[in-house]
């Protein structure tokens, strides 16, 4: 049942993967479309019965992916769809949409948005950076799905998206970086410019260019069309380890030459975490982003990257909801739940530190 997957307490986020310091997490997100049915934007109530009823046979068959739950977001509230998107399950558009589904197994390996952009778009996401193995599962449920669901498919383009910017092989890999020290040294527009010309894209998580909050971008490949699935995978893994390089070393040149305003910076921020009695979402994931500096570069001793890691995801609005089992009244209700969450949080550091 969806409750059990609203409810589920851990996420990927808590594991640590290859190079996670810098590298949050990886995805790959295949894009595809049922053959004879209208692109999701001009889909009828029918089309979407008949895409459904062919997951749902896919769900209930399939032998390679038992326990495999399926969420009609039409049924739950509001509540739980700003949940399951503060999760990464969803996407902003169908957590708004009134015909969208999305399939999720049970270890939540793999999920499948039903009529975001396109038809189906299966995502894989894993933490640190583990592009391969998360393109095989991907691969491997694209294929199972296939039985079941009929793609839209032409033997000039390739699979045809709903998105010209996708057409090809569909799939976007990307990234989810932490780069404090290269944002500090306002070196972003460079690396930008440096990456465009290989056809990858380096954004902040705002959605307003490169502007972003805790130092977190997410870098994907733009090109899908002309060359194959395991090509653009291997691409993206080359680019991100010239990305770990260059804020590895940039990491190493600042804590050697301006160690006290490291220190300053990361011990600032563990201390207005751990005193404040009303934040906001930005200033909280602002600080996290600096105490996660601190221990990686070892200013802050015995600290786990996995409970920054937390707190990062659960100072979200529907994660404090449920955490607390209320619903806020007003923004600044909120924030003062997520300064109590926060507290708690650094002052169970704090016994391990100081």
């Amino acid at each position: 049942m969806y409750k059990d997957l609203l409810l589920h307490d851990k996420g990927f986020w808590i594991s640590s993967g290859p190079y996670s310091d810098i590298v949050l997490s990886s995805r790959i997100r295949l894009a595809r479309n049922m053959k004879g049915l209208p692109f999701s934007g001009r889909m009828a109530k029918r089309d979407m019965v008949k895409l459904v009823h062919s997951l749902e046979k896919f769900r209930e068959e399939s032998a390679l992916f038992p326990g495999t739950h399926s969420i009609d977001l039409s049924s739950i509230s509001n509540n739980e769809k700003r949940y399951l998107r503060e999760r990464n399950i969803i996407t902003y558009e169908m957590e708004i949409s009134y015909l969208s589904h999305v399939l999720v197994n049970k270890v939540q390996d793999f999920s499948i948005m039903v009529n975001d952009e396109d038809h189906v778009r299966i995502q894989v996401i894993r933490p640190g950076l583990q592009f391969l193995s998360s393109y095989r599962l991907a691969d491997k449920v694209d294929d199972e799905l296939n039985r079941f669901v009929p793609y839209s498919f032409s033997t000039e383009y390739g699979y045809l998206t709903s998105c010209p910017s996708n057409i090809g092989t569909g799939i976007k890999v990307s990234a989810m970086l932490h780069l404090p020290v290269l944002t500090i040294q306002n070196k972003i527009p460079f690396l930008i410019h440096k990456i465009k010309k290989i056809g990858v894209n380096l954004a902040g998580t705002t959605g307003e260019g490169i502007k972003t909050i805790g130092s977190i971008y997410q870098l994907y490949n733009r090109t899908t069309l002309g060359v194959s699935e395991i090509d653009i995978v291997e691409l993206m893994d080359g680019v991100v380890n010239k990305v770990l390089e260059l804020e590895d070393n940039s990491r190493d040149k600042y804590l050697s030459e301006s160690r006290t305003e490291v220190e300053n910076l990361a011990w600032r921020s563990f201390g207005i975490l751990l005193y404040s009695k009303k934040i906001n979402y930005i200033e909280a994931l602002e600080h996290l982003s600096n105490v996660r500096l601190g221990i990686i570069l070892a200013i802050i001793k015995n600290g786990s990257l996995n409970v920054i890691n937390d707190l990062m995801v659960g100072i979200q609005w529907a994660h404090l909801q449920r955490f607390y089992r209320e619903f806020f009244k007003s923004i600044d209700e909120s924030d003062e739940y997520r300064a109590n969450y926060l507290r708690s949080g650094m002052q169970k550091m704090e016994k391990n530190d100081v």
